[in-house]
């Protein structure tokens, strides 16, 4: 079930706000409208997508694929997951199980960490708002991965209000 996240080498730009601003503050809101917004906190460290062109949303063969993609030349940073129908709205679905899954990738030059489902060792994403009529979906996420190589990634105050591709 694990499939690739489709956004890999797409640019855009991590936020560098001013280290005094609270990280939390630097996240999009918590919207339900479709604003195509995505962002968390990467082992505190904020990841926000400023382009809509680094999300990706799909719904097909009753898998939804969210992802949020943060590169620029040979650096990028990508979180996604994987999720098996039916989805519900205010229903917490773990993150270790097989059917829905995380993933998370960094890559620096030649030096790349990639986590896979089976690296994820706890964590949830919750659906807001599911609108199967115009196509958005909003909801809340964490999770933490660890894989043997690389550190300890944890994810947290993750928030996305995104259109999807039905």
């Amino acid at each position: 079930l694990l499939l690739v996240f489709p956004l890999w080498g797409l640019g855009g730009c991590k936020n560098d706000d001013d280290s005094t601003t609270n990280p939390i503050d630097q996240l999009p809101p918590a919207t339900q409208t479709g604003e195509n917004t995505f962002g968390c906190l990467v082992n505190g460290e904020p990841f926000v997508i400023k382009n809509s062109s680094n999300l990706s949303a799909i719904y097909q063969g009753g898998i939804l694929q969210l992802s949020g993609n943060i590169g620029v030349g040979n650096n990028d940073e990508t979180v996604g997951f994987n999720l098996l129908d039916p989805l519900e709205e205010n229903k917490a679905y773990s993150l270790i199980e097989n059917i829905y899954n995380s993933g998370y990738t960094l890559r620096k030059g030649d030096f790349i960490c990639i986590y896979t489902f089976e690296d994820t060792f706890e964590g949830a994403i919750k659906f807001s708002k599911i609108d199967r009529i115009n196509y958005t979906i909003s909801g809340t996420f964490e999770f933490s991965t660890e894989t043997d190589d690389c550190e300890t990634i944890n994810i947290t105050n993750g928030r996305f209000d995104m259109q999807y591709i039905p």
